[in-house]
């Protein structure tokens, strides 16, 4: 039986309302199993409330696994409250995935910031799943038809970013982002792009050196590996016309890669946790606080997300 936990997000986003609006449009193939409290004008037709995830155990059923003493949250309105029930729901969830009751987890989206407020550690779910699971080969990867880009890093400020890429650390995660790319696309030896990080892709030096010290000979090496890899090339560019060539783009940092990715696929793409002992997928926004509760929000994005969870087990 696959189980899938999909998590609620910030009850007081538009997670509650677009996990019942995707579960009414796709009927998976899964045992599915909402951690957090659905308000009740968001009822799901043959679901069933339980207390531990084991009594999930018919198919055709959405299971209902509530947080204890949950606050009344009211969309639009977020607080220390909401976002600690946010985290709980993730944390139940992460727990059950790692007693292997779970095969999957979907996340709808939460706010970071009001995470903060009760645990200034949180970074994000990519992180926190991470640390629960203790892997610390992970990548952060979208997925959608139109193209698939990971990236090297995660939620990292710019100044920062030096100190966050190193040889080990990118081989690991470009072997792994290798692996889900053959898994998804079906081929022996998918075609992978690798963007630069400076202006022109260093342009030989004059605008940084990190392409020829630090890509170039990663880049041989991965190739004599037997992996299909090109690059470093000019982000500036590459989105205009390359991407079309290859069947993942890896980019050094957040904004480098999702910028492009969101502009070409947005509310479409999912956001998958590469490297975990269990599938993570998620939606590619965020809350959405300024429409929640407003019925505006489009699901299509956790559908896919859904979807791609149920692919991957």
């Amino acid at each position: 039986m696959k189980r899938i936990g999909i998590t609620l997000g910030d009850p007081t986003g538009i997670g509650p309302e677009i996990t019942r609006n995707a579960l009414q449009k796709y009927q998976p193939d899964a045992t599915i199993i909402l951690y957090g409290n659905l308000p009740s004008q968001l009822s799901i037709p043959r679901s069933k409330t339980i207390s531990t995830v084991d009594e999930a155990v018919e198919k055709d059923t959405t299971y209902l696994l509530p947080l204890e003493n949950e606050t009344k949250f009211i969309p639009g309105e977020p607080s220390i409250a909401s976002g600690k029930a946010a985290y709980n729901a993730i944390a139940n969830a992460g727990k059950d995935a790692m007693q292997n009751k779970l095969a999957a987890i979907v996340t709808a989206p939460l706010s970071k910031k009001y995470i903060q407020k009760s645990r200034s550690e949180f970074i994000g779910h990519t992180e926190f799943f991470a640390k629960l699971s203790r892997t610390s080969n992970f990548v952060m990867c979208f997925y959608s038809k139109k193209i698939i880009v990971a990236l090297l890093t995660t939620h990292v400020a710019i100044k920062n970013l030096d100190n966050k890429l190193n040889y080990d650390g990118i081989y690991n995660k470009i072997k792994l982002i290798h692996k889900f790319t053959r898994k998804i696309k079906q081929k022996r030896k998918p075609k992978l792009a690798l963007l630069g990080i400076n202006p022109h892709s260093g342009e030989d030096g004059i605008f940084g050196s990190l392409e020829i010290k630090l890509f170039r000979p990663l880049l041989n090496n991965l190739k004599n590996d037997g992996i299909n890899i090109s690059g470093p090339f000019p982000a500036d560019t590459f989105f205009a016309s390359n991407y079309q060539k290859f069947d993942a783009v890896i980019s050094a940092y957040h904004d480098q890669g999702l910028i492009p990715f969101k502009m070409l696929t947005f509310g479409q793409g999912v956001n998958t946790t590469l490297g975990l002992p269990f599938i993570r997928t998620s939606v590619d926004h965020g809350t959405a606080f300024d429409i929640a509760g407003k019925e505006k929000a489009n699901c299509g994005s956790l559908v896919e997300a859904i979807k791609l969870a149920i692919k991957l087990i």
